[in-house]
């Protein structure tokens, strides 16, 4: 999959501003974040990507590997890196679900840090088709769809999602084609979050049952 065309046409390029890549270590980020360093010479200079990692530290050492391996893609692909730390125990006590305040905490980091670097600084997440469907059907199945609309927006703020019709599925196998590592966090298998519990509980019955089902909900 080396349609860099869905980055190339979301903004007008070639960009003089600088680019935040949001990438967790995860394959959707690094897929993100490996085709715009290799193939996005039309988009922005090597020299104005930075691969910006939030290391909640809830998982420890794998926290820190993650964010190890994050710094060294972007030494391997001659792209700055930055790392923002977050302490666990800010998480303590709060009524809002764990899921909902590392949201809030990764776009006050995004906001910061593009303030920062200047004001037309533009903040890249992995967000796919796959985690749209997913969002639509949270939000439909716990009436929260009045209030939060339906989808995932292109664009909040300062922060873009060019990849929101692209399956998860594609950028696996663009990964395994560029030969390309990722890390597994193994949080999204556990079903500690609803969102995780959906991933593997919900979303496998509802493909099964309607193989074209996240397609469907990306065109609604």
């Amino acid at each position: 999959m080396n349609d860099y065309g869905l980055i190339y046409y979301t903004f007008h390029c070639p960009l003089n501003s600088h680019i935040l890549i949001a990438v967790s270590a995860g394959a959707d980020s690094v897929a993100l974040a490996h085709l715009l360093c290799r193939y996005g010479r039309r988009v922005v200079a090597k020299d104005q990507i930075t691969l910006l990692h939030i290391n909640h530290g809830w998982r420890k050492q794998e926290s820190d590997l993650d964010e190890t391996f994050v710094q060294k893609c972007a030494k391997n692909w001659g792209v700055s890196f930055d790392c923002v730390r977050l302490d666990p125990k800010e998480f303590e006590g709060s009524k809002e679900s764990l899921e909902q305040l590392a949201r809030d905490k990764r776009q006050k980091v995004y906001r910061e840090k593009a303030q920062k670097l200047g004001p037309n600084t533009v903040v890249l997440t992995a967000h796919h088709a796959d985690d749209l469907a997913e969002t639509m059907l949270w939000r439909l199945l716990t009436g929260n769809i009045s209030t939060h609309g339906g989808g995932i927006l292109r664009r909040f703020e300062n922060c873009f999602r060019p990849l929101l019709k692209v399956r998860k599925s594609d950028l696996i196998k663009y990964l395994t084609e560029e030969s390309v590592i990722w890390q597994e966090d193994r949080t999204n298998h556990e079903g500690r979050f609803l969102r995780s519990k959906m991933r593997q509980v919900l979303m496998p019955e509802v493909n099964s049952l309607f193989p074209k089902a996240v397609d469907h909900l990306v065109e609604t």
